[in-house]
């Protein structure tokens, strides 16, 4: 082979070699660590269950990435008068939030439940009538976001939101307590804390 061809190849595969790394990195700066926090998933669990029987679900849809921060910090700091016992769940929750997760398989739910990309599940059509409107109200898709936690991990606060549609659906905000029954809302302190949501 003569010299110039040999340059040329040796040129050629090195171009390769070095798109091939740059792809690689690119793909690993991607790629979304994994939220893998056992008792986050136990709050999640209980608050999708409820909510779920609320809304009426037959299948619990859930986003496989935690809410955006940015978003969900703008609704937190409508929130007024966080309790002292909640402090450091909330400074935990406000850390959190800086990194966006991919969730796992980790939640214990009564019903069947999916991790699916929303997309546009509601259509651009109005609902034609009451079934249609039970049916998007029914089928719609749930974000959450990391949850925070006190240095014992007795106290929790957690964000659910649920999006039914344009106008339907909630962004809201959970206080937990951990006891021998396990994790339980606690509704004096979601009463107490004022404006800690939306309503759509």
């Amino acid at each position: 082979m003569k010299p110039a061809t040999m340059m040329l190849v040796a040129g050629l595969f090195c171009s390769l070699m070095c798109v091939d790394t740059h792809a690689q990195t690119k793909n690993e700066k991607n790629r979304m660590a994994i939220y893998d926090d056992r008792d986050g998933y136990e709050v999640l669990s209980v608050l999708l269950n409820a909510r779920s029987d609320v809304w009426k679900n037959e299948t619990i849809t859930i986003d496989p990435r935690t809410a955006l921060g940015r978003e969900v910090a703008e609704i937190k700091a409508e929130c007024s008068g966080i309790p002292a016992e909640f402090q450091a769940a909330s400074q935990d929750f406000d850390k959190k939030l800086q990194t966006r997760l991919l969730l796992r398989r980790g939640f214990t739910l009564r019903k069947n439940y999916e991790l699916r990309h929303a997309g546009s599940i509601m259509g651009p059509e109005q609902p034609r009538n009451e079934e249609e409107i039970r049916k998007r109200i029914r089928s719609g898709t749930y974000y959450v976001a990391a949850v925070g936690f006190d240095d014992k991990r007795t106290r929790a606060i957690a964000f659910v939101e649920y999006i039914c549609g344009n106008l339907c659906g909630n962004s809201l905000f959970y206080f937990l307590r951990k006891s021998d029954k396990g994790w339980e809302e606690a509704p004096e302190v979601q009463r107490e804390v004022q404006r800690c949501g939306r309503i759509y």
